[in-house]
Order: C-alpha cells, then structure tokens, then sequence
C-alpha cells in the first residue's frame, strides 16, 4: 500500500503542479510575442521630424515592461530594437540598435550595429529602405524547479516597416 500511495504522490503532484505551470510558460510565451510585435508596430509609428526619437524609445521600454506585467523584464529580459536598412542596394545593414535598461546579459540574433543582420530568408530590404526589428529575450523560471520544464529564454522578433520616413538614425 505504501508502494500505492507514493506511485498516486507522485503522478497527483506532477499533475497538479502541471496544471499550473504549462499555463505559466504559455502565457509568458504569448506575452513575449505580442510584446515584441507592438514594440516594432510603435517604433514604426515614430516620426523623427515631432521630436528625439530616443526618448521615444525609451518610453515604449517602459510601455514594453508593462506588456509583460508580472514579469520582470528588468532583471530577466532585455528589449532591442534594431534600425535595418539598405542604402545602396547592395547589402542590409544594422545602422543603429538600442537595449532596454535593465541587468539581463541578451544578446541579439540579428547581429550588432554597424554589421550586416542575420535576416529569415524571406525579409528583403528594398535599395533606400528600411525595417525596424524588436526582439524580446526573457529568462522563464519555474516556480517549482524542473519538475515540468527547466529553465530556459524565450526568444521573440518582429519586423515592421516605418510608418512616416525611413528611421537609419536617431536624432537628438
């Protein structure tokens, strides 16, 4: 009967605990999606004749951190927003990138300023064009260890096309 009774244990409580962490990582996940399409939606939206772009920006980290709310973005997760664009037609390049604040080591996958990007092979950048991409990194933790998943980062980008003038640089 102990047998039983410790088997029972074991499949209730990883069920239970089940039940409430795969919610959790599927939340998180689609957070991290939609909040990463509307920081490249907002971004785009941006004219830089109204005013300094990166203050701008820095208040949409703001509104990102409230896209994840519950989430601490700050200390496990980082935005970036990267400026891509071709000016001569010959080759895409990242012209300017700015990070959320925040204490989270991220590391883009498109590549740093001033390189040429790591692009989905179907994204074209036209000659005299450009995209602005946002990508999300966040560190999801378990509340109850790696009974149901381990740790791992959730990855998310989006591009979109600016809405008013191309945006290759962020004045003042």
């Amino acid at each position: 009967m102990a047998v039983e009774m410790a088997l029972f244990l074991f499949f209730f409580s990883t069920l239970f605990l089940g039940t409430f962490e795969v919610p959790r990582f599927l939340l998180l996940g689609q957070k991290v999606e939609r909040a990463s399409a509307s920081m490249a939606d907002l971004v785009a939206q941006i004219d830089p004749s109204q005013g300094n772009v990166e203050a701008k920006i820095d208040d949409l980290f703001v509104a990102a951190s409230g896209l994840l709310e519950g989430y601490d973005l700050a200390t496990k997760g980082r935005v970036i927003v990267s400026s891509i664009a071709n000016p001569t037609g010959d080759a895409e390049v990242i012209v300017w990138q700015v990070m959320s604040p925040g204490t989270f080591e991220a590391i883009t996958k498109l590549g740093e300023a001033n390189t040429a990007p790591t692009l989905p092979g179907d994204l074209v950048v036209r000659e005299g064009e450009n995209i602005i991409a946002a990508e999300i990194v966040f560190l999801y933790e378990p509340l109850f260890g790696s009974i149901i998943y381990d740790p791992r980062t959730l990855y998310a980008r989006s591009f979109t096309r600016p809405r008013f003038t191309n945006l290759t640089d962020i004045p003042d």
